[in-house]
């Protein structure tokens, strides 16, 4: 101890873990002797994290302070929910229940109608940099904030129609393993638990909640019952049907759960038989829409296009009074390219709206699946228009030209 340091003069000495020295200053008074401009043994370290924490404080009290002001913010999706109707309400809350999200109906709308706003402020501005007539802007920002609350009942009901359809397509399983492990002593509440596999998804979820409720000291069929009320399916809704009026009529309930298990089966293996006879209507009805229509609009386009450019290069009055010399008469097409182009687009797009869904129907006999095809259809129907187009178009204007 005591011994002479170059930087600190005559001071002691702590030993840290690290090998490390580090004087004892013992007068209040003593500068330390720096050696390039830097500072002795750790300090430069202290300041380092002292200019840090104080970086943190004052991070802190700017994220403070936006949180502050943002806060009633995340409150006005409830708010402005809440100004819908009690009905509108229920009734969308039942279509979240059945879509399993997990959302109050009053944020839903608050968002939905945020985001119809926006939508609908964008389209204005939009109208304003491309100088767009009043009447037309106005339109435009109505349909935006329609075409919202369209897309939320549409992506509702295509995750709903999912939900019910891998939920029917795994029921048959399930009930087979629950019948299965009640006929080897497994009681009701083991049983369901047991068949409650990760596999099985969300079919999984509501058995758990069903085992739940029947721990809990609820009645089977009641847990059943509240089951059926979450899920939108005929197919379990008559199970659960079959099976409590098994329970009620003394039947020994697995091999209630067994036979429906089998009859569950054989419908799903009808329906496989259907979908693969009903395939070729739907193939005669997309080619329609895919080759046929678009094939025609093009072949109509080309030739109102070209009989248009003839009248415009030949002179119109001057065939005119040829044809009427030699006793006929011709007069010009009222129809402009450009109008038939827009009817063209607009026929096909609805065509290919409703040939999406028509073929859903044909194949599953669910409206609703066809839902997701229907921006393809609509994009590959416009794209093989537009290239029979700019074929024709050029093969024929070669031709006259």
């Amino acid at each position: 101890m005591g011994v002479k340091d170059p930087l600190w003069g005559n001071q002691d000495y702590k030993r840290f873990p690290t090998g490390n020295r580090c004087p004892v200053r013992r007068w209040a008074d003593a500068e330390p002797k720096t050696e390039g401009g830097k500072a002795p043994c750790g300090l430069e370290k202290m300041k380092d994290k002292k200019s840090s924490s104080l970086f943190g404080v004052f991070l802190g009290l700017i994220l403070g302070t936006i949180g502050k002001i943002m806060r009633p913010f995340t409150y006005l999706p409830y708010r402005l929910g809440y100004l819908a109707p009690i009905t509108y309400r229920d009734s969308l809350k039942q279509m979240l229940i059945y879509a399993g999200v997990v959302k109050s109906p009053e944020e839903v709308i608050g968002i939905t109608m945020i985001y119809g706003i926006s939508v609908a402020l964008v389209i204005y501005v939009v109208s304003f940099v491309m100088h767009i007539g009043r009447l037309e802007s106005f339109g435009l920002m109505v349909a935006g904030f329609v075409a919202i609350w369209v897309l939320l009942y549409v992506v509702l009901n295509v995750i709903q129609e999912r939900r019910t359809q891998n939920i029917e397509k795994l029921l048959p399983d399930v009930l087979s393993i629950i019948s299965q492990n009640m006929i080897s002593g497994s009681t009701s509440y083991n049983a369901l638990w047991a068949a409650a596999r990760p596999e099985f998804g969300p079919l999984a979820l509501e058995i758990q909640n069903v085992a739940r409720d029947t721990l809990a000291g609820a009645p089977l069929a009641e847990a059943l019952t509240s089951m059926t009320n979450k899920v939108k399916s005929d197919k379990l809704d008559r199970s659960v049907k079959l099976m409590i009026q098994g329970m009620k009529s003394g039947g020994d309930l697995p091999e209630v759960l067994q036979g429906i298990s089998m009859d569950m089966r054989a419908e799903q293996n009808i329906e496989k038989t259907m979908y693969a006879e009903t395939s070729g209507h739907a193939m005669f009805i997309l080619f329609t829409l895919l080759i046929g229509a678009p094939l025609l609009f093009a072949v109509s386009i080309v030739f109102v296009s070209t009989f248009s450019g003839m009248f415009e290069h030949l002179g119109l009055k001057d065939m005119q009074q040829g044809a009427m010399q030699g006793g006929m008469k011709i007069s010009g097409i009222s129809i402009t390219p450009d109008f038939f182009y827009m009817y063209a687009v607009i026929v096909l797009g609805v065509s290919a709206l409703f040939g999406a869904l028509l073929t859903s129907i044909i194949r599953t006999g669910r409206m609703v699946q066809g839902v997701k095809n229907i921006p393809v259809l609509i994009v590959v129907t416009l794209a093989i228009f537009s290239v029979l187009k700019s074929v024709l178009g050029g093969f024929f204007g070669g031709m006259i030209t």
